[in-house]
């Protein structure tokens, strides 16, 4: 088992890095704040500048109640403000019950959405790095909403985030450079997966997420990273693909679990878009998305050995194929889009110039 000190040494000092005087913003819920602290004085340690963000599960909630449609599409001044200065973000982690939110209505959660862009527009802009730690996502809440277990959920997370980050940064360059040269692509699967896209070569560089946010990875204009890590993402040829991508494990995704989500492209647009199971969920926000939200936009394969698939960082588990419509000029990508989102394949095969490199989930390359 992590202790809370341990992991948020980890946090500063492997992952994020910071400089001296450099401005830390520690985003979290009152489950978190222990973590949190830790993670603020190991910043002071390092001679960072860090700020604690406490929201709460009432006050995330309380938005939907008490703002009207127009007013959760007016960007926060506080969001706006701080993306001015802030050169570094750590988010810990949401609210910690997320099943009032399956009772928010869908156009709430879609203005709200709308209201992130021009944060989203900003960071874009100022490129702060940004550190996920999917460990605050694990609460008794959550795993009970989302129909987990809690105890095999918690240990999987603590494992995948333990793993041994150079090693993940050998493999990481291994298949950044599969994926650095154009070449056509097929993911095939059982479950009706057939999907064929080409990778744009030198103009479109991968991106590893190794768990270090690295002073290479900054002057490559990689800026974010995730723990647990271990995944390549690149932006292929949009317009390239051609044929279906169907989800095998849940997405869940704002108090429900979004099953067999399905994409079918023609000429990189999407021609079909269902799920056997609350495919509202993952259209939140797509009736008033902008640009090209119906456009196929990334394509990720997992390197964590020690992840399970099945629970919410599907996208790190060792090969795990994960796919994106929508935005995606965080990779390097043409899109721009006000919406975006990504499913998984656990289960799959993927051949890359015609060679395979994974078989049924697992890597033979």
């Amino acid at each position: 088992m992590v202790t809370t000190q341990r992991l948020a040494r980890s946090i500063v000092r492997d992952s994020l890095r910071p400089k001296e005087y450099e401005s830390v913003i520690v985003s979290t819920y009152p489950h978190t704040i222990d973590l949190a602290e830790q993670v603020a004085l190991e910043c002071q340690k390092a001679g960072a500048d860090p700020f604690i963000v406490l929201d709460t599960d009432n006050l995330f909630y309380g938005q939907f109640r008490n703002y009207s449609d127009e007013n959760l599409r007016k960007v926060s001044a506080h969001c706006l403000g701080i993306a001015e200065y802030a050169r570094s973000y750590v988010w810990l982690g949401g609210p910690k019950d997320p099943g009032p939110m399956a009772r928010v209505p869908q156009e709430k959660f879609a203005a709200s959405f709308d209201g992130e862009q021009a944060h989203f527009e900003k960071n874009l802009q100022k490129k702060p790095k940004s550190l996920g730690v999917a460990i605050g996502t694990v609460t008794r809440e959550r795993a009970r909403t989302y129909g987990f277990n809690h105890a095999k959920w918690k240990a999987s997370v603590e494992a995948a985030i333990a793993v041994n980050y150079a090693q993940l940064e050998v493999q990481g360059k291994k298949v950044a450079a599969l994926l650095s040269d154009p070449a056509d692509v097929r993911v095939t699967s059982d479950n009706g997966t057939d999907l064929r896209f080409r990778l744009a070569g030198a103009s479109r560089s991968p991106r590893v997420n190794d768990g270090v946010i690295s002073e290479a990875d900054l002057a490559a204009g990689d800026h974010d990273a995730s723990l647990p890590a271990g995944a390549v993402w690149v932006a292929p040829v949009e317009d390239s693909a051609e044929g279906t991508f169907v989800c095998d494990v849940g997405i869940p995704q704002v108090g429900r679990v979004i099953e067999r989500l399905a994409w079918t492209f023609g000429h990189g647009h999407l021609k079909d878009f269902t799920a056997k199971r609350n495919l509202a969920a993952a259209q939140t926000g797509w009736a008033t998305g902008t640009g090209a939200k119906d456009m196929f936009a990334s394509f990720a394969l997992g390197l964590n050995r020690k992840a399970k698939p099945g629970f919410l960082t599907n996208f790190v588990v060792s090969g795990a194929v994960t796919i994106g419509i929508g935005d995606n000029r965080e990779l390097g990508g043409a899109n721009e889009s006000s919406y975006g989102f990504v499913g998984s394949l656990v289960q799959g095969n993927v051949e890359i110039a015609g060679r395979e490199v994974i078989r049924g989930g697992k890597w033979v390359a």
